[in-house]
């Protein structure tokens, strides 16, 4: 009873943690660059609905927290409510401080300032990560290894792998390529070098199927499978690699599995059902696959290195236009029919992701923090009304014909905004409760 308190404690923590970062960054860009743009700010809000808390600063702004964290909102002054705008109100005052009496430019870099900041936000997250995990060295050095189950494994971290079967070993991938070359019935010997000692020795299957982590509202994750955990059986049958496992997986038909799995000492049995799930190819397209949400592990990994800042920023907005490339190709392949739209996922799934990828680790956590903060960058760009992207739209269509929309354009075009958009979210939720469901 005291785990399960802890653990749902846990879960709050991290999906209040991770919305309430992504939102209160996203606000920031607007409010930050509004004020630089000399407009007032009249609200600061992160969520909706009735207020929990919040204070009033010494600029008159009111900063609080209401009781949906789903979104939040920034009131410049003068900004009206579209939906409520009349040719009697249309009027706005000349106070230069008003949102609406700023140049076409400042409102929309205000505007454009808060998937800007979610962007930036992910590349931080990304180029932090680096810094802290490292990246993977090329070079044949041991790093970290998993012990896998049963079995002795000679090697020790900082080993240097020389060759393998009398096959020269000169980077860490040569290690996965000269392993697959082996015979079933071949003894495997590697020559290492350490601590200026050379030693042969034998070593067992290094492909045991590892769990190194477990994708989201997947069926592994709802089987409870956690990383670390060891494949011994499928349908009790042995297996030695992942290749085998995967093998299984695309000729069930999607019927269910049993899984032996060793987990701390302890081997128990999991039963689940694959799904087609969407992956990237290696062109840059998706395609559905029968999986069950494992992305595999290696008994042996290589040296960390902590790269220069400067490549770790690189890395960082290298992660994020990734992500930004691969959500919009997604997307597209959604639309033309290559990925079902069974996959889009409201705040429920998010927050049901957050618990699930928590279980990871810190650095999964943080990882997924900075994927969702670019896709809530992506989505406020979408030209829609009540979004970012339709704010933009509208602002061109000033700044081209040198006119604001009429207002029974503005309500036209906010109804169907909102109608959109509620659609989408009604959708999603519904996408979101048979996977969490079922």
């Amino acid at each position: 009873m005291v785990e399960f308190f802890i653990s749902a404690v846990s879960n709050i923590f991290y999906i209040f943690f991770a919305f309430s970062l992504v939102i209160f960054i996203h606000e920031f860009g607007h409010y930050y660059i509004g004020k630089k743009c000399g407009i007032g700010v009249r609200e600061f809000s992160i969520g909706f609905g009735p207020k929990l808390f919040g204070f009033r600063d010494k600029s008159d702004v009111v900063w609080k927290i209401c009781i949906l964290p789903f979104g939040g909102f920034v009131k410049f002054e003068g900004d009206l409510d579209p939906s409520s705008l009349s040719s009697k109100n249309n009027n706005f005052s000349k106070n230069t401080n008003h949102f609406n009496n700023a140049s076409v430019i400042s409102r929309a870099l205000t505007v454009s300032a808060g998937p800007v900041a979610n962007f930036l936000l992910s590349i931080i997250i990304f180029t932090s990560i680096i810094l802290v995990n490292g990246i993977a060295s090329d070079k044949p050095i041991i790093g970290n290894i998993n012990n896998i189950p049963f079995q002795e494994l000679k090697l020790k971290t900082g080993d240097l792998v020389l060759e393998i079967n009398g096959k020269p070993i000169n980077y860490f991938s040569d290690i996965f390529v000269k392993y697959n070359e082996i015979n079933e019935d071949e003894d495997i010997v590697f020559l290492v070098k350490r601590n200026e000692e050379i030693i042969k020795f034998l070593v067992p299957n290094l492909f045991q199927p590892l769990i190194k982590s477990i994708e989201p509202l997947s069926p592994a994750s709802k089987a409870g499978l956690l990383p670390g955990d060891f494949i011994l059986k499928v349908n009790e049958n042995n297996i030695l690699s992942f290749n085998e496992l995967k093998k299984i997986v695309n000729a069930s038909n999607g019927a269910s599995i049993e899984l032996d799995v060793y987990r701390n000492g302890t081997i128990f049995k999991s039963i689940l059902s694959p799904e087609k799930r969407p992956i990237e190819n290696q062109d840059g397209s998706f395609s559905e696959t029968l999986r069950i949400g494992i992305i595999g592990g290696f008994a042996l990994e290589p040296q960390k290195i902590t790269p220069n800042p400067l490549n770790a920023i690189k890395f960082g907005f290298s992660a994020t236009y990734r992500v930004i490339s691969g959500s919009l190709r997604g997307l597209f392949e959604m639309i033309n029919g290559s990925i079902s739209a069974k996959h889009v996922s409201g705040p429920i799934g998010i927050a049901h992701a957050i618990s699930d990828v928590s279980k990871n680790g810190f650095i999964s956590f943080l990882s997924l923090v900075g994927l969702i903060s670019t896709g809530i960058g992506i989505i406020n760009l979408f030209p829609l009304p009540i979004l970012d992207g339709g704010h933009l739209l509208l602002l061109l269509y000033e700044k081209v014909f040198s006119k604001k929309p009429s207002p029974n354009f503005m309500q036209f075009f906010t109804f169907v905004g909102i109608f959109l958009l509620l659609s989408l979210m009604i959708f999603a939720t519904y996408n979101d409760l048979l996977r969490i469901i079922l």
